[in-house]
């Protein structure tokens, strides 16, 4: 659990950042697709395509992640490539640099989302809450011959994690001027001794 817990303050932090520096969020593909919408109503083309290729980066880091998955690769060699985007995007200019965050977020959520047999996304939070409701649901009510709950508290931890990061994030832009080093520095490590994500 603490390593699902750590991933989520890391993904908090860094969305926080990529929104407040980048003006995309790295991780929350829905809020970028809202923005796309919105662009595209409204006629601003470039923002539009902007947040496009956002999305797609984010794409492209799961698919990246699960190549590495199924090559056999453990969890923190994609991490590890993630932590040198992070590291990256503090040095280069905005517009790439909130596509390369994109494509380590995604990285980070495919190469590590399984915890102790409990399937969860430690990038973004709506499918962690629904899953939240159903597993209180189970564990009040329980159902004779259904399945028994996975474990309600990693998804309450979880968010709670993601919360606090996006606050570190937020106070972090204040008053650093490479916030993203300090996710960078940790990530690599998280999952460093975890065996290798089993690619369905």
């Amino acid at each position: 659990m603490l390593q699902a817990i750590l991933l989520a303050l890391i993904a908090g932090y860094v969305d926080t950042v990529g929104y407040l520096h980048f003006n995309a969020f790295a991780g929350l593909m829905t809020g970028n697709t809202i923005f796309l919408g919105i662009e595209a109503a409204n006629g601003q083309y470039g923002m539009a395509m902007f947040h496009s290729v956002i999305i797609l980066a984010f794409l492209s880091g799961v698919v990246a992640a699960r190549v590495k998955a199924r090559a056999g690769l453990k969890s923190w060699v994609a991490l590890s490539v993630a932590s040198g985007l992070l590291v990256l995007c503090s040095f280069i200019e905005k517009s790439v640099a909130a596509v390369l965050l994109a494509l380590a977020m995604g990285m980070q959520n495919s190469a590590a989302n399984r915890f102790n047999g409990v399937a969860l996304n430690t990038v973004f939070i709506t499918g962690n809450i629904q899953k939240l409701g159903e597993e209180l649901v189970a564990w009040m009510w329980p159902n004779k011959g259904g399945p028994a709950p996975q474990g309600t508290s990693i998804f309450a931890f979880v968010w709670f994690a993601y919360a606090a990061g996006a606050g570190a994030g937020a106070v972090a832009v204040r008053f650093m001027d490479e916030p993203l080093l300090i996710p960078a520095t940790l990530l690599p490590f998280i999952m460093f001794r975890s065996r290798p994500v089993a690619a369905a």
